[in-house]
């Protein structure tokens, strides 16, 4: 009997203790050591995590998602015994700068248009806009499509390119480094334009103005 009455006993009073435990870890256990992968972001993010417990650190992840927008995934694993924080970040490339007549932003491989917090690649791609861009927001899906296809050519052929225009009516003007201007209409047939692209510089045509958006056509001057 007294056997049956101490089990009972640990199985009643076992459950407050891991209660106990549990919310002692998440209020006062805190993490010595910190480790960032890519280790670029391990100066920036360890002041959000460094000597922080896990009922500070679960916000700060969303303040880093926010504060760093280049950043997309953040992956958390802990060593206990350690004390010690793992973060795996998947983040996005810049690929661009993108300007319209009052801002500059940058446009990344998820065709994201965002401010990085991290310093940027130098002697970036230019993209001139004639429409209003924001901050946070993405790219038009039509002219995402014509980049996403013109960039897989322009690596292939290489074509080296210069600049890119947006025009207020959404056609797109490709300027390479022999400053001819490429004009796309990203509503229309891309594959189609590309392969005009590709004719008219394997044929070394010559012009200055290469419209690509007629069907079937090329017309350039």
């Amino acid at each position: 009997m007294k056997q049956r009455r101490k089990s009972k006993l640990i199985i009643f009073i076992l459950p407050p203790i891991f209660i106990f435990l549990i919310f002692s870890f998440i209020f006062f256990f805190k993490f010595k050591e910190i480790e960032i992968e890519p280790e670029v972001f391990l100066n920036y993010l360890t002041p959000y995590l460094k000597d922080k417990t896990l009922l500070e650190i679960f916000p700060n992840l969303e303040k880093i998602m926010k504060d760093f927008p280049e950043i997309k995934k953040i992956d958390v694993r802990a060593d206990i015994i350690k004390q010690k924080l793992f973060l795996e970040i998947k983040n996005s490339e810049i690929i661009a700068q993108i300007c319209d007549e009052k801002n500059c932003f940058y446009l990344d491989n998820y065709a994201e248009i965002i401010k990085p917090a991290i310093s940027k690649k130098q002697n970036l791609l230019k993209i001139y806009s004639s429409l209003p861009i924001e901050k946070n927001t993405l790219l038009n899906p039509e002219i995402k499509n014509l980049l996403s296809l013109l960039f897989e050519y322009a690596n292939w052929k290489p074509l080296l390119l210069k600049e890119i225009k947006i025009y207020k009516n959404f056609d797109i003007g490709i300027i390479d480094e022999k400053d001819r201007e490429f004009l796309f209409d990203p509503s229309k047939d891309i594959e189609e334009q590309i392969k005009k692209l590709h004719i008219f510089l394997i044929k070394n045509f010559q012009g200055k103005r290469i419209d690509l958006r007629i069907p079937k056509k090329i017309y350039f001057k």
